[in-house]
C-alpha cells in the first residue's frame, strides 16, 4: 500500500512541477527537491485499527438481537396448535412430546401405544388437547404464571406474548401439558375403616371409593372391554389411594378419563383413578393408603362411577383379588 500510494504521489509531483532530473550511472544521487517536498506533504500511513461496539452508547448490534424469540420456543400458534402428527424419519415418541410440549403418558394412551413404542415414518398420531387458563376479573399475568409454578417469561414465550403482557378477563393462556394448579394441602390421611364383609385381611390394596361394584374387570356385553373396575357412587365423593406410593399424574389431558390420577406403589405396581372431577394432590406427591387423592365427578354415559385400574409393569391386571374382594 505505502508503494502504491507512493507511485501515485510521485506521478502527481511530476505532472504538477517541472521534469524530474535524469540520474546516468549507478549513484545514489539525491532526491529531487519538488520529489521530497512531494513526500513531506503526503501524511503518514497507519494500520487501520476497527473500533470495538461500544455498548453502553447504543452502538453496534443492540443484545435485544439475541435474545430467545416467542417463535424460537413455539413454532406454531398455541391458540390453534395441531391435533395430529405425521412421524418423520429416525423420530421418536420422546421427540414428539419434546416438541409439542405434552407428556409422554398422555400421548401414549390417546393413542393406544404399547412397549416398546416403535413409531414407524407416515404414522399419524393424535395429540392431546391442550391445557388453558381462562382469565377471571383483575387477574393478572404474573397471577396466572405464580399459580401454575411457571416463570412469567417462559410463560410468555409458550403464548408468543411481547411485554408488558396485559390481560382482560376471558382470555385464554395456554398452558405447558405439565403445568398443574397450586392446590390447597390434602387433609390429613383418614383412619382406615373395618373391612366390610367380603373383604379379607390378606388384600394388597384398600377400596378407593365407598360403593357398590358395578362393572367387573374382563370383556363386557357388547364387545367391550374394560382393564379394571367400576365403582358407583355419588358425586363428590372422595377417592382414595388404594396404597402407600407415588403420584406420577394428574390431570385431565385425556378427555376419556375426565380427571385422572395414577400412583406408582412398591413391587412395580400402579393405579389408576378416572372419571374424577378434581385432583387433589400434585405429581410427585407421596401418599398413604386411604388418603384423598381426588373427588368423584359425573359421567356422560350414566351415573358417577369410578374407573379403577391396576398395571403391574405393562400388564392389566383384575384389581378384585388384589382388594381382597370376592367375586
Amino acid at each position: 500500500m505505502r508503494a502504491a500510494l507512493f507511485s501515485v504521489v510521485l506521478v502527481c509531483a511530476c505532472a504538477a512541477g517541472a521534469p524530474a532530473p535524469v540520474s546516468y550511472g549507478r549513484s545514489q544521487a539525491p532526491a529531487p527537491v519538488e520529489r521530497r517536498r512531494a513526500e513531506e506533504a503526503a501524511p503518514a500511513r497507519t494500520p487501520a485499527v476497527e473500533e470495538e461496539s461500544n455498548w453502553a452508547d447504543g452502538e453496534g448490534t443492540p443484545l435485544s438481537a439475541y435474545a430467545l424469540r416467542p417463535e424460537d420456543v413455539q413454532p406454531f400458534d398455541p391458540a390453534r396448535q395441531p391435533r395430529t402428527h405425521l412421524v418423520g424419519e429416525n423420530e421418536s415418541l420422546y421427540d414428539i412430546a419434546t416438541r409439542y410440549q405434552i407428556p409422554m403418558l398422555a400421548l401414549i394412551d390417546q393413542n393406544g401405544l404399547e412397549p416398546p413404542y416403535a413409531l414407524a415414518p407416515g404414522r399419524e398420531l393424535r395429540l392431546p388437547p391442550p391445557r388453558v387458563h381462562t382469565v377471571a376479573r383483575n387477574e393478572s399475568f404474573e397471577d396466572v404464571a405464580q399459580r401454575y409454578d411457571m416463570d412469567p417469561r417462559s410463560l410468555a414465550l409458550l403464548n408468543r406474548m411481547q411485554p408488558p403482557y396485559r390481560l382482560r378477563q376471558g382470555d385464554r393462556i395456554v398452558l405447558p401439558a405439565m403445568a398443574r394448579a397450586n392446590e390447597p394441602e390434602p387433609p390429613a390421611p383418614v383412619q382406615q375403616r373395618a373391612r366390610a364383609p367380603g373383604i379379607n385381611a390378606s388384600a394388597r390394596f384398600v377400596m378407593p371409593l365407598d360403593g357398590e361394584l358395578v362393572t367387573h374387570f374382563g370383556a363386557q356385553p357388547g364387545g367391550v372391554r374394560i382393564d379394571g373396575v367400576e365403582i358407583a357412587g355419588r358425586e363428590g365423593a372422595v377417592i382414595r389411594a388404594a396404597g402407600d406410593g407415588d403420584v406420577v399424574y394428574a390431570g385431565a389431558d385425556l378427555e376419556a378419563y375426565g380427571t385422572l390420577v395414577l400412583v406408582r406403589h412398591a413391587d412395580n405396581y400402579v393405579t389408576a383413578y378416572g372419571h374424577a372431577r378434581r385432583a387433589v394432590v400434585r405429581e410427585g406427591q407421596h401418599v398413604r393408603a386411604g388418603q384423598q387423592v381426588g373427588e368423584l365427578g359425573p359421567r356422560a354415559d350414566g351415573p358417577p362411577r369410578l374407573l379403577f385400574q391396576v398395571r403391574r409393569g405393562s400388564e392389566a391386571v383384575d384389581p378384585v383379588p388384589l382388594l381382597g374382594l370376592d367375586h
